[in-house]
């Protein structure tokens, strides 16, 4: 394997830690620190907050609040299908409109990222028996705005919120 050669710095204390690990193991240096980044590396997605623990954190957090978390957390994470695969099982108020709402996000997010749509999100039962519109507006012409402007994925859920679904304005 050729590798670019790259120079780390280590101040003498951590440059101690390392050797004397690595040696502890019968390890190399370069050894350990090559572990130890592919380690750091595979992490950097722990933690990261998905549809269905949102879900399971809804009775006891604010749901915005979470939601917002979540995408924040999406936005970032490397394996972004793993966070909306499982199927949420809201706890908490609101149940309907949660629930269609976070299987139209999955949806949405799933289009925009190339990823498969998971299958739970296309299940009917998260298609609102009712429109819900954004700020519950019940202004005719503000409702059939947010209908022109919000994407299909949300549309299909019969969810209307507007062109910027996922704005944090």
């Amino acid at each position: 394997m050729k590798t670019k050669p790259r120079a780390i710095r280590f101040t003498e204390d951590e440059d101690a830690s390392i050797a004397n690990f690595a040696e502890a193991r019968g390890l190399t240096f370069s050894d350990v620190v090559r572990q130890a980044t592919r380690e750091y590396i595979a992490l950097s997605d722990e933690g990261k907050l998905s549809l269905d623990t949102l879900a399971e954190l809804s009775s006891s957090e604010d749901p915005d609040l979470l939601y917002e978390q979540f995408l924040d957390d999406f936005n970032h994470a490397r394996d972004k299908e793993e966070l909306i695969a499982n199927e949420p099982d809201w706890k908490g108020q609101n149940i309907s409109y949660w629930s269609c709402l976070l299987a139209a996000t999955a949806h949405k997010l799933a289009h925009d990222n190339s990823i498969p749509v998971p299958k739970w999100a296309l299940e009917s039962r998260y298609i609102s028996s009712d429109p819900i519109y954004g700020m519950n507006t019940t202004d005719p012409d503000f409702q059939a705005y947010l209908r022109e402007t919000t994407p299909m994925e949300f549309r299909s859920h019969n969810i209307y919120l507007g062109g910027n679904v996922f704005s944090r304005a």
